[in-house]
C-alpha cells in the first residue's frame, strides 16, 4: 500500500511509465494537444541499451514523419529502408547468385528506416522533455495503486533514494515486454499457438551486397536490381524460419533468428552467439555476407516465447500501450504499427477524460479494449498462423509477399496517408469491412498453409528456390495503384493451387518428422530476456 510517510507528493494530470518511444510518444502527443497538461515520463534506465535494429514498414514511417514529426533527424541519423527482400536456398546449393529472391526492382515510394532504437527513442523523449514533459530518470516505479480516474497512486523511486508519491488521474503503461500492469493484473498470457522464439546480435565486418566485390563476380546479379539490396530488410528464409538482417548507422548490422519450434530448431553451438552465427553461414546468402563477421560483444539477447498478449489493456484511469498490450510477430516489421495505433488511441481515452468529457471518455475505453481484443486475434489470423510452415517454399512465399503487401497498400497504408489522425486512433482490421478482410487473408493464409503441406508430403515443397528473380515492378504504392500486385498474388496463390492439385498424384515420400510442439513457455519477469553470451545455447 501507498502511505504517506514518504518524502514528497506530487500531483500529475498523467504518469507515463517507461520513457522509450511508446512513453515518449505518449507524452509528446499529449503534450502537443495540450500544452497545460502535466504529464511525467519515468523511465528506470540511465540511458537507452542497444536494442534489436528495427526496420520500420510504411505505416510506422507515416507515423514517425506525419504525426511525431521526425522526417528531418531520421534523414540525418537513421538509414533509410529500401523495401524488404527474402531470399530462398534448396538443399545442396552453395551459391549465393544461385538463391531464390522476392523484393522490389525500384527505389521504395514512402519513408521507411532502418532502425537504432536506443538512439531514436532517446531523442523522442529528449524531444518530449523539451516540449513540457518532466522526466524522471533514472527512476522505477516502486508501487502502483489504479483506484480510477484521479485517485491514482504510484511511488517512484529515483536513483539518489529519494521515494516521490505521484497523484495522477491517469496511469500509462509503456513498460514494453516487463508490462508492469499487466503482470500486476495477472492479466498477460502467451500466444500458445504461436511459440516462437528468436535470438539476435549485432555483427561488425559484414560484406556489403552492393559493394564492388561481388558487382566485379557477378555483374549480372548485381545489374538485376536498380534499387540498393543492402538497405532493405534482407530476410534469409527457411521451414519454420527466418533471419533478419538489418543496417544500422555506424556499419553496425543487426541480424536475429526467429523460428517455430513445430518445424525447426538450430543446430546449438558452444553460446548463442556461435548458435546464431552458424545459422546465418549455413545459408549461402549468409555464408557470404558472415564469411569474416565478428560480433559485438555482450550484445547478444533472445526471447523463449514471442508472441504475448494483455487480455485487459485499459480501466477508468490507466491504459497499456505498445509492447505493454502485446506483441505477436517481427517478419513484417509492423511493431512500430502497433505502438502507433495503440498510443493514438489511448491518447483519445485520456483526453476525453482531461477534458470533462466522462461518457465520450467511457465510450473511448469500451471502444480501445474492444477493438484491441478483435484487432489482435484478427492480425494473427490474417498473417501468422501456422505461417512457418511455408516460409521456405518460394512459390508459396511469393503468392503471400504479394497478397500480405497488396493488401497493406490497399487498406492501412493508404487510410493512415488520407486520414492521418481519425486512422491510427482505431486499430487495424477496424469493423465489418476488416473483418471480411481479415477472414480473407486468414483463409489463403490456411489454404498456403496446406499448400505447403502438401508440397511436403510429395518432396516438392522448395523445388522451385533457385534461379529466380521475383522483383516487383512498378512497386507497392497506396491504394488502388496496389490492386495490380494484389491481383498478381491472387493469380500466384491460384497457380499454386493448380499446381497442388497436380501433386496430389504423385507418390508419397518420406519426410522428417516434424518436431512437437513444446510446453508453453511461462512470462519471464522483467529483466531477465537479456542473455550471458557465454550460456550454452539450448534452443
Amino acid at each position: 500500500m501507498v502511505t504517506e510517510e514518504h518524502r514528497e507528493n506530487r500531483e500529475v494530470d498523467v504518469l507515463i511509465l517507461g520513457g522509450s518511444l511508446s512513453g515518449a510518444s505518449m507524452g509528446l502527443l499529449l503534450k502537443r494537444l495540450e500544452a497545460s497538461w502535466s504529464v511525467a515520463i519515468v523511465e528506470k534506465s540511465r540511458a537507452f541499451k542497444r536494442r534489436v535494429g528495427e526496420s520500420t514498414s510504411e505505416v510506422g514511417g507515416c507515423f514517425l514523419t506525419r504525426v511525431l514529426r521526425l522526417s528531418q533527424y531520421l534523414s540525418q541519423e537513421q538509414v533509410v529502408k529500401h523495401g524488404l527482400r527474402l531470399w530462398f536456398q534448396k538443399e545442396g546449393n552453395d551459391c549465393l547468385v544461385r538463391c531464390g529472391e522476392i523484393g522490389p526492382f525500384f527505389q521504395a515510394r514512402l519513408p521507411t528506416y532502418q532502425l537504432d532504437r536506443s538512439t531514436l527513442d532517446q531523442h523522442v523523449l529528449d524531444t518530449a522533455q523539451a516540449e513540457g514533459c518532466e522526466v524522471l530518470r533514472p527512476a522505477r516505479s516502486t508501487a502502483v495503486e489504479l483506484g480510477g480516474v484521479g485517485r491514482n497512486r504510484v511511488v517512484v523511486k529515483t536513483e539518489d533514494g529519494q521515494e516521490v508519491v505521484y497523484a495522477a488521474k491517469w496511469v500509462v503503461d509503456a513498460t514494453g515486454k516487463a508490462a508492469v500492469i499487466g503482470r500486476q493484473r495477472d492479466t498477460l498470457e502467451p500466444l500458445t499457438s504461436h511459440a516462437t522464439k528468436s535470438v539476435w546480435a549485432r555483427f561488425r565486418k559484414v560484406r556489403d551486397l552492393d559493394g564492388a566485390e561481388l558487382a566485379l563476380a557477378n555483374p549480372d546479379f548485381a545489374e538485376s536490381c536498380y534499387v540498393s539490396r543492402g538497405s532493405a530488410t534482407n530476410h534469409l528464409m527457411g521451414r519454420g524460419w527466418w533471419c533478419w538482417l538489418i543496417p544500422l548507422k555506424g556499419g553496425e548490422l543487426s541480424a536475429g533468428l526467429t523460428y517455430d519450434p513445430r518445424f525447426f530448431r538450430p543446430q546449438p553451438g558452444a553460446n548463442l552467439t556461435e548458435t546464431l552465427l552458424m545459422h546465418l553461414r549455413g545459408h549461402p546468402v549468409g555464408k557470404w555476407m558472415f564469411e569474416e563477421a565478428e560480433p559485438v560483444e555482450k550484445d547478444i539477447l533472445a526471447y523463449t516465447q514471442l508472441a504475448y498478449r494483455n487480455r485487459e489493456i485499459v480501466g477508468p484511469g490507466w491504459v497499456c500501450v505498445g509492447d505493454a498490450a502485446g506483441f505477436m510477430d517481427p517478419l513484417y516489421s509492423h511493431g512500430i504499427d502497433f505502438i502507433a495505433h495503440t498510443v493514438m488511441t489511448a491518447r483519445a481515452c485520456i483526453a476525453n477524460s482531461l477534458q470533462g468529457e466522462e461518457e465520450e471518455a467511457r465510450a473511448a475505453r469500451a471502444f480501445y479494449q474492444r477493438e484491441y481484443t478483435a484487432c489482435y486475434q484478427r492480425w494473427y489470423d490474417a498473417l501468422y498462423r501456422d505461417k512457418y510452415a511455408y516460409l521456405g517454399d518460394a512459390d508459396l512465399m511469393r503468392a503471400a509477399f504479394l497478397l500480405d503487401i497488396g493488401a497493406y497498400f490497399i487498406g492501412p497504408v493508404h487510410f493512415v496517408y488520407r486520414n492521418t489522425e481519425a486512422e491510427f486512433s482505431k486499430l487495424p482490421y477496424h469493423g465489418p469491412i476488416g473483418g471480411f478482410i481479415a477472414w480473407f487473408m486468414s483463409f489463403y493464409n490456411r489454404r498456403l498453409v496446406r499448400l505447403a503441406e502438401g508440397r511436403r508430403a510429395v518432396g516438392r515443397y522448395g523445388a522451385h528456390n533457385l534461379d529466380r528473380r521475383d522483383l516487383v515492378k512498378p512497386g507497392f504504392a497506396p491504394g488502388p495503384a496496389a490492386v495490380r500486385p494484389f491481383l498478381k498474388g491472387v493469380f500466384a496463390w491460384w497457380k499454386c493451387e493448380a499446381q497442388g492439385l497436380f501433386y496430389r498424384f504423385l507418390p508419397r515420400v518420406e519426410a522428417p518428422g516434424d518436431l512437437p510442439l513444446p510446453a508453453p513457455t511461462p512470462m519471464a519477469a522483467p529483466g531477465t530476456e537479456a542473455v550471458d553470451t557465454k550460456r550454452r545455447a539450448t534452443p
